[in-house]
């Protein structure tokens, strides 16, 4: 029987972020400190002093220090040519930051490319202590933001299978092992356990089949998969709204959301339907911090204060 925790466990949600920051950090920034009771800390070439809050911190790091780190911690060489590569290394972090997590009962991955809204209210703490992973997508596991249990098997489950995904280390692309392959590899090793024929007690020092929370949140429109309603692609909702710590749309009256990732307002590679991103080569971000406070829309004008 698994003991449950009485407290409200602890999550550290990890983001090595390095160039330039986004026209909308201040406002994401806004949504990390609404989340007082989870911690956010960078790995940054950026100044982010100024940023800093007791839930909100920052280790200066240079992009080819990360890359060392990452090397030394994992046992391979790890080149980093594009920031975007940390993406696929994501499933390392908990061998990578072992330290940073240590005594943390979650650690996690996240974008800045978003807008938090009331993160607790979807992940209870009845959720947090019956599962191993969360994602906020049914079918695959979420690079834009996923929380994984601060247990051995979860750290060390991509360094036991390193010789299949080194030369996918190798390649200097971002090839997506944080997302589908990684959630293949949770699904083979729970296999081993409930298909093996050997007295599940001879399981516990090798570890357990991991409880995945894998649950559509609906967090970024404009995809090939159903909507809450059922439309697809340029026909889900585009007018969304930041209020009181919360995330809602024009459709889905009464509902609110976890966080509003940005990926297809800001960029057409990943539009299916080839249709054009809105925010692509343009300024979108006629908002400020202090602006959160009363509430901003976002739609496919920009972000904008609401008057």
């Amino acid at each position: 029987m698994r003991f449950i925790m009485q407290r409200k466990p602890s999550i550290l949600v990890l983001f090595p972020y390095f160039g330039t920051l986004p026209e909308w950090f201040d406002l994401f920034h806004y949504t990390l400190l609404r989340n007082p009771s989870i911690h956010f800390l960078f790995f940054t070439d950026i100044d982010l002093k100024s940023f800093r809050a007791p839930n909100v911190d920052n280790i200066p790091m240079r992009l080819d220090e990360y890359a060392q780190l990452a090397s030394l911690k994992i046992g391979i060489p790890i080149e980093l040519k594009s920031s975007y590569k940390i993406c696929d290394l994501r499933p390392f972090f908990g061998v990578i930051h072992e330290e940073h997590i240590k005594g943390y009962d979650f650690y996690g991955h996240g974008d800045v490319d978003l807008l938090f809204g009331d993160v607790r209210s979807f992940y209870s703490n009845e959720i947090l202590n019956k599962y191993d992973v969360l994602s906020t997508h049914a079918d695959v596991l979420s690079g834009h933001f996923c929380l994984f249990r601060n247990i051995r098997s979860n750290r060390g489950l991509m360094l036991k299978n390193i010789c299949d995904f080194q030369e996918k280390l190798d390649c200097s692309e971002n090839l997506g092992i944080d997302e589908g392959p990684l959630l293949k590899l949770y699904q083979m090793d729970n296999r081993r356990f409930t298909s093996s024929k050997i007295p599940i007690w001879k399981h516990i020092k090798a570890g357990r089949a991991a409880n995945l929370y894998l649950k559509e949140q609906y967090t970024t429109p404009f995809i090939p998969k159903p909507w809450t309603d059922g439309s697809l692609n340029s026909g889900q909702p585009s007018e969304w709204v930041y209020r009181d710590g919360l995330i809602t749309n024009d459709r889905d009256i009464g509902r609110n959301f976890i966080y509003l990732h940005f990926m297809n307002f800001k960029s057409s590679a990943f539009r299916a339907d080839n249709t054009p991103a809105p925010w692509e080569g343009k300024k979108i971000c006629f908002a400020k911090a202090e602006d959160m406070k009363r509430g901003v829309s976002i739609g496919p004008s920009g972000i904008h204060p609401i008057i």
